[in-house]
């Protein structure tokens, strides 16, 4: 009987820890975008790294970065463990939306809850780095979840070959064409996908391809569509390991 007197409180103290944490994360949506400029802005002026991803996680905005972005961040002296935070900031994005959509939430809220679309090359004449964010990049199709850049394959593919930036390196070396390399990337499977623990089931991801490796990649030759071919296949192997391993309501 003494059990069941405190059931009650017990609901109750819930009930308000659910609140409380509803209302925090409704004071985090809360946030503007915080354009991709203020961290170029904050590299070309000096500022070191930790201070640099310090205001990236108070800013909560992440960016749909394809693989050619993170050799032009380079380019303007964006540091690696920045580029790294970018992308692990994208991959965590698309690990919960995926996980949202499978589980059957719904969506909508404001567009910085999105990885945002980018346009690096506005940067050269004063803009902000970004590009428009329009309500159709939140419209699923095939095994892409809604807000993942429509860049992102549809559906991945299944029977390819293993793709990781070494063989990319060989692929590139071996004189092969842009178009060939392409091709091949697109239709293999980027693995690993994590550094950590390759287990699907595990909670701790950190992302195997980082945006340190897409620059070095870009330094030694490999062409841009590669590099964006890449990032497409990597991100879509990430969505199907994360769809497979979401329990379904």
């Amino acid at each position: 009987m003494e059990h069941r007197r405190k059931a009650p409180y017990a609901w109750l103290a819930a009930a308000t820890l659910t609140l409380i944490a509803a209302a925090g994360c409704s004071s985090l949506t809360a946030k503007p975008v915080s354009p991709i400029s203020n961290i170029t802005s904050a590299a070309s002026g000096g500022m070191s790294a930790d201070s640099i991803i310090a205001r990236m996680r108070n800013a909560k905005t992440s960016y749909a970065l394809r693989g050619s972005d993170f050799a032009k961040l380079a380019a303007r002296d964006v540091p690696e463990p920045v580029l790294d935070e970018l992308q692990q900031g994208f991959f965590d994005a698309v690990e919960k939306l995926t996980r949202r959509w499978y589980m059957g939430s719904d969506f909508g809220g404001p567009a910085v809850l999105y990885p945002q679309p980018l346009d690096l090359d506005s940067l050269d004449t004063g803009g902000d780095g970004m590009a428009p964010f329009a309500d159709a990049d939140r419209v699923a199709r095939g095994t892409r979840p809604p807000g993942i850049p429509e860049w992102v394959p549809a559906f991945p593919s299944l029977t390819g070959g293993v793709i990781s930036p070494d063989v990319v390196l060989e692929m590139a070396r071996s004189g092969l064409t842009t178009e060939e390399m392409v091709a091949m990337v697109a239709n293999g499977r980027v693995w690993p996908i994590y550094t950590d623990n390759t287990n699907p089931f595990s909670l701790t991801r950190t992302a195997a391809l980082t945006g340190s490796m897409y620059a070095d990649l870009s330094r030694q030759g490999v062409a841009p569509e590669v590099l964006d071919a890449l990032q497409a296949t990597y991100i879509a192997s990430h969505i199907e390991l994360t769809r497979r391993s979401t329990p379904v309501p």
